[in-house]
């Protein structure tokens, strides 16, 4: 009972925080450079699909999907976010969101109860980023005029932060044993940003521009999906490490 409670306490609360974060201006999505930005309110979803059972999980991915295609109607100015005006783009990727996140925790955090869990955790993220990361340098080499160093130093800076930043956090934090958490996010990130672009990609094709969609959708991917998923780390795992050290166990019900 006790437990139920708290489920339906926890699902209000990252339920109001998605919708704030949603309907208020410059609030869930943050733009540091004109024309880039920062996607933050899929970090209280995933935050809300570790904590929560499997039907909780799916609503909040129900409840972000709703919030951005309200949002769309409130703000939207460009055609990519006119696209999310299509329940799509901004309601179906956002509940399949939850759907695979919550399968994503579940088979990372059994992974981490195994021998060498961590080491195992820490190779698979590694591999599947970096792959995003030397692929979306291939795509804006072939879909852009920057120059070629340019685009090799992104692709190392970011191979690199990514690295070093997971790899002292997995081996040195005391809260290793947790490392299931942050190799959640980063993949769940990445798979949410495909999951929309592909579809914005079927819907409003013309939101990319002129150029290749596939090589657009596999630059943004790389560089501010990967952005996207370090910050989901860096805001994310803290407050769950917190609330797992407050309710003393580990999340995620089935």
């Amino acid at each position: 009972m006790k437990n139920k409670i708290f489920e339906m306490v926890m699902f209000a609360t990252f339920a109001s925080i998605i919708l704030l974060m949603a309907l208020v201006p410059n609030l869930g999505y943050l733009t540091f450079i004109p024309g880039i930005s920062i996607t933050i309110i899929h970090i209280p979803v995933l935050i809300g699909i570790m904590l929560l059972s499997f039907w909780y999980a799916l609503g909040l991915g129900l409840v972000f999907g709703l919030s951005s295609l309200i949002a769309s109607y409130m703000y939207a100015s460009s055609p990519g976010d006119i696209a999310f005006q299509n329940p799509l783009v901004s309601v179906i990727p956002r509940i399949l969101f939850a759907v695979v996140a919550f399968g994503i925790i579940i088979a990372l955090k059994k992974i981490q109860t195994k021998e060498k869990g961590t080491i195992i955790n820490f190779i698979i993220v590694s591999l599947i980023t970096v792959g995003f990361i030397v692929a979306g340098a291939i795509s804006l080499n072939a879909s852009t005029n920057w120059p070629l160093y340019l685009i090799v130093i992104l692709a190392v800076l970011s191979t690199a932060t990514l690295i070093v930043g997971y790899a002292f956090f997995l081996f040195k934090s005391k809260h290793k044993h947790l490392a299931y958490v942050p190799s959640s996010m980063i993949l769940s990130t990445l798979v949410h940003s495909f999951l929309v672009l592909s579809m914005i990609a079927v819907v409003r094709p013309d939101a990319f521009g002129d150029g290749n969609i596939f090589y657009t959708i596999l630059t943004i991917i790389a560089f501010n999906s990967v952005i996207e998923a370090l910050t989901a780390v860096v805001i994310g795992s803290p407050i769950v490490f917190a609330l797992n050290n407050l309710r003393g166990y580990e999340y995620v019900t089935v």
